[in-house]
């Protein structure tokens, strides 16, 4: 059977390099959103945070439609991003009228672990100006959208993996989980 792997969780928990580890392990096409998203942000522009959500929103369009067409040729797929309860209910429905497995694989970690990593990540590492227009530097902010986060619904068959440090990416239990899933 065809398999989507759905990777998703906490900000700042590892999801993009996970999706990376784990399509070249299983050779199967991945899609980030923040990926896509800043390849909109160059093309299309944004002056603005509403601006801004609505590339996020286009993002995600681009990524049913990218399931929706992979589905058609039958190959294994990985999509990555903070999935709400809705958009994970569409992706399933794509899933299940193209008969594929999904497993979502949710990363959870320490929130203040999250925050510090969050804190690296805008201040230290060169990221893209679409990532830039949140409030999220701010403590508060952050843990309210990290709760907010935790509290979507997650449907169908879930892997949450404990993510406060990044050993799980080579953990040979979390991966042999992932290998029964990816070939059984």
């Amino acid at each position: 059977m065809k398999k989507l792997l759905l990777i998703t969780g906490d900000i700042a928990a590892g999801k993009t390099t996970f999706s990376r580890i784990l399509s070249q392990r299983y050779s199967a096409a991945v899609f980030q959103k923040d990926s896509i998203k800043e390849v909109l942000g160059d093309t299309i522009g944004f002056q603005n945070r509403e601006e801004n959500k609505k590339l996020s929103h286009a993002t995600l369009g681009i990524m049913f439609h990218i399931f929706s067409q992979t589905a058609q040729t039958g190959g294994d797929l990985i999509l990555e991003a903070n999935f709400h309860e809705h958009e994970l209910a569409k992706l399933h429905s794509i899933a299940n009228q193209n008969q594929y497995e999904v497993l979502t694989i949710v990363l959870r970690a320490d929130p203040e672990v999250l925050y510090q990593r969050y804190l690296h990540r805008m201040n230290e590492e060169n990221r893209h100006p679409v990532h830039l227009s949140t409030t999220l530097d701010v403590k508060e902010n952050f843990l309210k959208t990290a709760e907010w986060i935790r509290n979507e619904k997650v449907i169908g068959k879930t892997l949450v993996i404990e993510a406060s440090d990044f050993s799980y990416q080579q953990d040979p239990a979390v991966l042999n989980q992932i290998d029964s899933f990816m070939k059984g």
